[in-house]
């Protein structure tokens, strides 16, 4: 125990001789790991919100609907939800809401202009407990409530596209459930602008008595739409409501929004892959930076470390204390690199970047997320610690083992 306290002794003095150096060097490691924190902060806060966004606007965290309706999005795939399921859904202290949809395919025409549109059936109450496209109302109309019949809300875009304004009315024909011809007139009480081309260009609202009633559904409906409390338990959630459907209706299927937006997964890890790819850049950066100083220190003390060994001193310990060296050097980087990185993480989650005033460039790419938070986890801070301290005294072996086989007469003799 003596020998390992003079070793630490030792190292804490020789870290401090030149002070020049040993301050670069700490700077090196705090700004990589502060910056690798909050790059992945940033990665982090910013993908959560996209996904929020993207789970609000309309798709839910899970869906459930029979298998090979979201494939293909046609009137004919429907169920009839057994009460046993939707208990089990009122019962679970996770979901924070749900809703039924029925959902149709339909042309819409309005002063010698046709469109096609995916006509959506909502209950509105139960709606705004899963999505926010209420709160994306334009000026100068409003969102569907529960007494409405043959009022409908439309998309931006598709309204332009038609050139129809509130208060209008159009005409929809389409298929029914049952083979007829659905078809009927609508007033427009609404438009909405997500922010998403793809509902702003096609979605159509309606109330969800209306659409029953308008595509002959006889009780049945396309999909259940559930958002959770807290996302983190997507997996376990589903797993229990997969369990229900399979024991009511085995061509029912349970859809997590990973499932229902694999675009958006496929974006997410590629940029997580651009993330990783930087962060190796700047571990490797830390990594050589302290290579460098524990190399200098090494060779402007050959001369000190060919007269400890002359006088007996162990190789294994010259080794140890210059490990020790790293070691001390490191931590306190490290120390200063956290708080550094999540100080400007904290920063930046209660004062996102703001990317408003570029939201229509941003809706070109099919995205609505304009605002990016950073989240720094605890996950970040250790990975980003241990890899740093790992690749450290990984690099801080080869000046060590140099010193510790040098040989005393020609190390004593180096001027």
């Amino acid at each position: 125990m003596k020998s390992v306290n003079i070793i630490i002794r030792l190292a804490w003095r020789n870290v401090w001789r030149n002070l020049r150096r040993t301050v670069l060097t700490l700077l090196t490691i705090m700004v990589g790991c502060a910056m690798i924190i909050f790059i992945n902060a940033m990665g982090k806060g910013g993908h959560d919100q996209m996904i929020e966004d993207s789970v609000a606007m309309n798709t839910g965290h899970l869906q459930i609907h029979e298998k090979g309706f979201w494939d293909n999005l046609t009137i004919d795939y429907a169920f009839q939800p057994s009460p046993e399921l939707i208990r089990g859904l009122e019962d679970n202290k996770r979901i924070s809401g749900y809703t039924e949809r029925i959902i149709a395919g339909g042309l819409l025409y309005f002063n010698d202009r046709t469109r096609g549109a995916l006509i959506q059936g909502i209950d509105p109450e139960r709606e705004k407990r899963v999505g926010n496209l209420h709160q994306k109302i334009v000026p100068g109309g409003r969102y569907l409530n529960q007494d409405d019949s043959m009022q409908v809300v439309v998309g931006s875009t598709l309204a332009k596209n038609m050139g129809a304004e509130v208060n209008d009315t159009i005409s929809m024909i389409s298929q029914g459930f049952d083979g007829s011809v659905a078809a009927d007139k609508f007033t427009i009480v609404g438009i909405f602008q997500s922010g998403n081309p793809e509902y702003d260009r096609e979605l159509v609202l309606m109330p969800l008595s209306q659409a029953e009633s308008t595509f002959t559904m006889m009780g049945y409906i396309h999909s259940i739409v559930i958002r959770l409390d807290d996302p983190s338990f997507l997996t376990e959630v589903k797993k229990e409501i997969t369990s229900m459907v399979s024991m009511n209706r085995a061509e029912l299927e349970v859809m997590g929004w990973d499932e229902l937006m694999p675009e958006l997964v496929q974006f997410i890890i590629m940029d997580d892959i651009g993330g990783y790819i930087f962060d190796f850049i700047l571990f490797l950066v830390v990594a050589f930076g302290i290579l460098n100083t524990i190399q200098m220190a090494v060779f402007e003390r050959t001369r000190e470390f060919g007269v400890m060994l002359s006088i007996g001193t162990r190789p294994l310990r010259i080794a140890s204390m210059i490990l020790m060296e790293s070691v001390f050097i490191t931590m306190i980087g490290i120390a200063l690199g956290i708080a550094l990185g999540t100080g400007i993480s904290v920063y930046f989650q209660f004062n996102p970047i703001d990317y408003s005033r570029f939201s229509e460039e941003i809706a070109v790419w099919g995205f609505s997320t304009t605002v990016y938070p950073a989240r720094v986890t605890p996950l970040n801070i250790s990975v980003t610690s241990a890899l740093t301290f790992l690749l450290a005294i990984i690099f801080s072996v080869f000046p060590a083992k140099r010193a510790s086989k040098l040989d005393p007469v020609k190390a004593i003799r180096k001027l």
